[in-house]
């Protein structure tokens, strides 16, 4: 697989949110997945964040697999420099790279954002990105937790505004609340199963698979 994996690599001030989660957890899914990777070792402004990210989208042609490790909330990827007002900017670098891929059959592209909130609501970041994406796989977290085994994970976009892997007080909740908090490989990997599968295939594939 062509794997891109963006990572905030610095600490934000009075927290080891970096070298606590986001470089461990990043390096632990390059070490499954392998590809390049885009660190962002030092503050910089969301503008520039923006325009190395999409460069670095755009610089992978073929590209079946962006993984991002940082912050978000439900209007923004701050681990990029992306809001909702420039998410057309990412979603066109995506498209580039989508567009340079081999024609199908092939594995299809799959967006998976280890950051807070970025699916939250019915008109989340992640769900923006969907939208102006049809027939990629975005999959991202409705609440804030643990940049990886945050069991809030949803496939974002749809007629749904998302689709959530399981609910809380649904019989698979448990299973995959455990297997996301317990087991590294399956977090950075649930994905795998539904790579090129259509939405409803997809959540199926990943359901099945807990």
């Amino acid at each position: 697989m062509n794997v891109l994996e963006i990572v905030t690599g610095y600490n934000s001030p009075w927290k080891h949110d970096a070298t606590g989660a986001f470089l461990p957890e990043a390096a632990a899914f390059r070490a499954l997945h392998g590809g390049s990777r885009l660190e962002f070792v030092t503050p910089q402004t969301a503008a520039k964040r923006r325009a190395a990210t999409e460069a670095a989208i755009r610089g992978e042609p073929g590209l079946d697999v962006l993984a991002v490790f940082g912050h978000g909330t439900a209007s923004s990827l701050i681990a990029t420099g992306h809001t909702a007002a420039t998410v057309s900017g990412l979603a066109e670098a995506i498209q580039d790279a989508r567009d340079t891929r081999p024609p199908s059959p092939g594995p299809g592209l799959t967006v998976i954002l280890y950051a807070c909130s970025t699916a939250s609501g019915r008109d989340g970041f992640a769900d923006h990105l969907a939208d102006l994406l049809p027939g990629v796989n975005i999959w991202a977290h409705t609440s804030a937790g643990h940049t990886t085994w945050n069991p809030n994970t949803e496939l974002a976009g749809g007629t749904n505004h998302g689709d959530p892997v399981a609910r809380p007080g649904e019989p698979l909740w448990k299973r995959w609340a455990a297997r996301m908090h317990d087991d590294q490989a399956f977090r950075l990997s649930f994905w795998v199963p539904a790579q090129g599968l259509g939405r409803t295939a997809a959540l199926e594939a990943v359901r099945a698979s807990v």
